[in-house]
């Protein structure tokens, strides 16, 4: 997929991935900003915060040109814990 301009990305170019429920579980990217390094981010612990389905549990990790992935060392680890939701303009949503 090609993102525009417009949308703040690490590449434009990615590769996304899904599983049989719809739910995204990886990302392929460059990262332009870092030496543009291969990357594989993969994303799982599905919660729902508010009505809104988010992956708690982010992990990315080195890929080689093959698209394989080393899944031993990641280069960046995120776990969310808990979300607040904010409407546009900074204004504080209502529960």
């Amino acid at each position: 997929m090609r993102l525009p301009p417009r949308i703040a990305t690490h590449n434009p170019d990615q590769v996304f991935y899904f599983d049989t429920f719809g739910m995204q579980r990886r990302m392929d990217y460059i990262t332009e900003v870092n030496g543009s390094t291969l990357v594989g981010h993969y994303t799982s612990r599905y919660q729902t915060f508010g009505g809104l389905l988010l992956a708690t549990r982010r992990r990315v990790f080195r890929r080689n040109p093959d698209n394989s992935v080393n899944l031993n060392l990641p280069s960046i680890t995120l776990d969310i814990h808990d979300v607040e939701q904010v409407r546009s303009g900074d204004e504080q949503a209502q529960p």
